[in-house]
């Protein structure tokens, strides 16, 4: 059986999950795509700043040694520059059509490169006249993945027009810092709220769910006897709930009451008419059959009302402690049966309840008691345990089952109406003489209630074991 706030619990934390998943994913692809626009950025300035301080005099590239970006003229510096010149404007127009082709064929020249550089050298990028080219990863001589940014320009000089690409190029290892501790930052941020969430997620769920679990205590109290109605002060979603369990109950009480009043208006209404029709005189050649025929009707008669009267199996039924009644009719029985001697071992176990009706315990263990103390020859045994529901493996209810034994050390009965009796839906209609009326009542309280019944031989293969099982 699954757990309703298990269930909720588990989809709104799927759900809560798939969504941080989702904004952890979309935060970090946003930042990342900020760190690239803003490197992107930052080239580009270096590249117009290198721009505003180089010159060109006749014909030779004029780089200052004080550059305005520091960076460029240190060792362990991770930003570098290179100033190359193009062999004509043709011929990178061409290398734009075929780049793999006249950039082996025709590699532009270095005219400058920043001592950060040392004694390595850019690798060439293509890129076209006034446009800037950026590119995400740039691997060079086994040096980190760098970000750069190259324009060529066509300078203006004395003697022409002289084409130059400027290349800035910078290692990525700070900006994926920067990504990196964005990154611990949100996931941290996002788990930190996901917790608080699923907290809040909690606490909101025990209260909304707050009017159920106080139904299912009050189904508890009732089972147990403790109460008789569910209080009707819920929300709407459950006070329909329990108004109609509540009416039900009610209901359930008065036709049970009803049903017993009738029986009794019944048996009071037939008991004078055949204790007339027994007074009545009747001639030597019917006598007989009449007080044979009155006596069937009698006895038709009680077991229909018996078996009329039976409540059976009641969800809410109150607990009854049944050891006080069964002692009380075992005692009864004793002395009915006082000269026999029957020694009577009850043995009932401490606590056991009945969820039932009062009635249907009498009626039962009274017929089976009775059928005990007439076959026994000098022996009884009363066995009583309340057996757990799981046990069975009937339902998943708190109640208990409870298992009835009686044995006796009489003649026993016969294999053939063993079986027959302990059959399910086969009637005994046909009252066999000390197995009649009294068997027909036990199996109408035990199929009423859901049960069982068994009859084997003790284990002295001598008399009879009835073996009852109540859910």
């Amino acid at each position: 059986m699954y757990s309703l706030r298990r269930r909720l619990l588990t989809t709104a934390t799927i759900l809560l999950l798939l969504f941080l998943g989702g904004m952890t994913f979309a935060l970090n692809r946003a930042f990342e795509d900020s760190v690239l626009s803003n490197a992107e950025d930052n080239l580009r300035n270096q590249i117009l700043l290198l721009i505003a301080n180089i010159d060109v005099i006749e014909g030779e590239l004029m780089v200052p040694n004080a550059l305005p970006e520091p960076r460029f003229a240190q060792m362990d510096s991770s930003l570098f520059a290179q100033i190359s010149r193009s062999n004509s404007i043709q011929e990178d127009a061409a290398a734009s059509e075929n780049k793999s082709t006249n950039n082996s064929s025709n590699p532009p020249s270095v005219l400058w490169r920043s001592p950060s550089l040392l004694d390595m050298q850019l690798p060439t990028m293509d890129s076209s006249v006034g446009v800037f080219s950026f590119t995400k990863r740039l691997d060079w001589r086994e040096q980190p993945a760098s970000f750069a940014t190259s324009l060529t320009l066509e300078w203006q000089t004395d003697d022409g027009v002289m084409p130059l690409t400027v290349s800035v190029a910078e290692h990525s290892s700070n900006y994926t810092k920067r990504l990196r501790r964005y990154q611990r930052q949100v996931s941290f941020g996002l788990l930190l709220t996901g917790g608080v969430l699923i907290a809040l997620l909690l606490a909101s769920l025990g209260w909304a769910l707050k009017p159920l679990q106080r139904v299912t205590r009050q189904v508890a109290q009732i089972e147990a006897g403790d109460r008789e109605r569910f209080d009707e002060d819920y929300p709407i979603e459950v006070s329909r709930l329990t108004q109609n369990l509540n009416q039900l109950l009610n209901f359930d009480e008065q036709r049970i009451t009803r049903q017993k009043e009738v029986l009794g208006n019944l048996a009071h209404s037939l008991k004078t008419p055949i204790a007339v029709l027994k007074g009545l005189k009747y001639s030597r050649d019917v006598s007989v059959d009449a007080q044979r025929q009155l006596e069937t009707m009698q006895s038709i008669i009680d077991y229909q009302l018996q078996s009329a009267s039976t409540v059976g199996r009641r969800r809410f039924a109150r607990p009854i402690e049944i050891t006080e009644i069964t002692r009380q009719m075992v005692n009864t029985l004793q002395k009915l049966h006082a000269d026999k001697h029957i020694d009577c071992e009850l043995d009932i176990a401490e606590g056991v309840l009945f969820f039932g009706d009062q009635g249907d315990w009498m009626e039962l263990c009274g017929n089976l008691l009775d059928n005990a103390f007439k076959w026994t020859s000098n022996k009884v045994q009363v066995r009583v345990r309340n057996l757990e529901g799981d046990e069975l493996d009937v339902d998943n209810s708190r109640r208990k089952n409870i298992q009835l034994r009686v044995v006796d050390n009489g003649v026993g009965i016969d294999d053939q109406l063993k079986a027959t009796i302990a059959e399910r839906g086969v009637r005994l209609d046909s009252q066999t003489p000390g197995h009649g009326l009294g068997l027909h009542i036990v199996k109408g309280i035990v199929y009423a209630y859901s049960g069982d019944l068994t009859i084997t031989d003790p284990l002295e293969h001598k008399g009879t074991c009835f073996t009852v099982v109540l859910r």
